[in-house]
Protein backbone atom coordinates (compact mmCIF):
# COMPACT_ATOMS: atom_id res chain seq x y z
CA UNK A 1 0.00 0.00 0.00
CA UNK A 2 1.12 3.52 -0.76
CA UNK A 3 0.04 6.99 0.22
CA UNK A 4 -0.36 9.74 -2.37
CA UNK A 5 -1.21 13.33 -1.54
CA UNK A 6 -2.62 15.88 -3.93
CA UNK A 7 -2.97 19.63 -3.59
CA UNK A 8 -6.42 20.56 -4.87
CA UNK A 9 -6.46 23.96 -6.55
CA UNK A 10 -8.99 26.46 -7.82
CA UNK A 11 -12.08 24.66 -6.60
CA UNK A 12 -14.38 26.43 -4.18
CA UNK A 13 -17.82 25.01 -3.61
CA UNK A 14 -20.00 24.11 -0.62
CA UNK A 15 -19.31 20.41 -1.19
CA UNK A 16 -15.56 20.79 -1.56
CA UNK A 17 -13.96 17.36 -1.57
CA UNK A 18 -17.14 15.31 -1.76
CA UNK A 19 -16.85 14.73 -5.52
CA UNK A 20 -13.14 13.97 -5.16
CA UNK A 21 -13.79 11.39 -2.47
CA UNK A 22 -16.50 9.70 -4.53
CA UNK A 23 -14.40 9.63 -7.72
CA UNK A 24 -11.36 8.17 -5.96
CA UNK A 25 -13.37 5.61 -3.98
CA UNK A 26 -14.66 4.11 -7.23
CA UNK A 27 -11.16 3.15 -8.35
CA UNK A 28 -10.00 -0.42 -7.66
CA UNK A 29 -7.26 -0.55 -5.06
CA UNK A 30 -8.20 2.66 -3.24
CA UNK A 31 -8.68 1.83 0.44
CA UNK A 32 -8.94 5.27 2.05
CA UNK A 33 -9.46 8.89 0.99
CA UNK A 34 -8.92 11.82 3.34
CA UNK A 35 -9.78 15.40 2.39
CA UNK A 36 -8.39 18.15 4.60
CA UNK A 37 -11.16 20.18 6.21
CA UNK A 38 -9.00 23.28 6.55
CA UNK A 39 -6.37 22.66 3.88
CA UNK A 40 -6.69 21.74 0.25
CA UNK A 41 -4.82 18.45 0.61
CA UNK A 42 -6.32 15.14 -0.51
CA UNK A 43 -4.55 12.00 0.74
CA UNK A 44 -5.21 8.58 -0.79
CA UNK A 45 -4.13 5.15 0.47
CA UNK A 46 -3.99 2.81 -2.50
CA UNK A 47 -2.62 -0.48 -3.82
CA UNK A 48 0.01 0.43 -6.42
CA UNK A 49 -0.55 -2.91 -8.19
CA UNK A 50 -4.19 -2.04 -8.96
CA UNK A 51 -4.09 1.73 -9.49
CA UNK A 52 -1.46 4.32 -10.42
CA UNK A 53 -1.00 7.92 -9.34
CA UNK A 54 -1.86 8.90 -12.91
CA UNK A 55 -5.22 7.14 -12.55
CA UNK A 56 -5.80 8.90 -9.22
CA UNK A 57 -4.97 12.28 -10.77
CA UNK A 58 -7.24 11.60 -13.75
CA UNK A 59 -10.11 10.72 -11.41
CA UNK A 60 -9.64 14.01 -9.54
CA UNK A 61 -9.49 15.98 -12.77
CA UNK A 62 -12.60 14.18 -14.00
CA UNK A 63 -14.39 15.33 -10.86
CA UNK A 64 -13.48 18.93 -11.68
CA UNK A 65 -10.37 19.41 -9.57
CA UNK A 66 -7.16 21.01 -10.77
CA UNK A 67 -4.57 19.10 -8.74
CA UNK A 68 -0.88 18.64 -8.23
CA UNK A 69 0.53 15.38 -6.90
CA UNK A 70 3.06 15.30 -4.12
CA UNK A 71 5.60 12.46 -4.01
CA UNK A 72 3.89 9.11 -3.17
CA UNK A 73 5.12 7.34 -0.03
CA UNK A 74 4.61 3.91 1.55
CA UNK A 75 1.52 3.98 3.76
CA UNK A 76 2.20 3.51 7.46
CA UNK A 77 0.65 0.39 8.89
CA UNK A 78 1.04 1.42 12.51
CA UNK A 79 0.97 4.62 14.55
CA UNK A 80 4.72 5.24 14.29
CA UNK A 81 5.58 3.23 11.18
CA UNK A 82 7.93 0.94 13.11
CA UNK A 83 5.65 -2.09 13.13
CA UNK A 84 3.98 -3.86 10.27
Amino acid sequence: MRLASFTLKDFNSPGFGTDAEKALSLLPGVSDVLIGEVSDICSVVYDEVKVSTLMLRNALQGAGYNCEIQEPMPAKTSCCGGCS
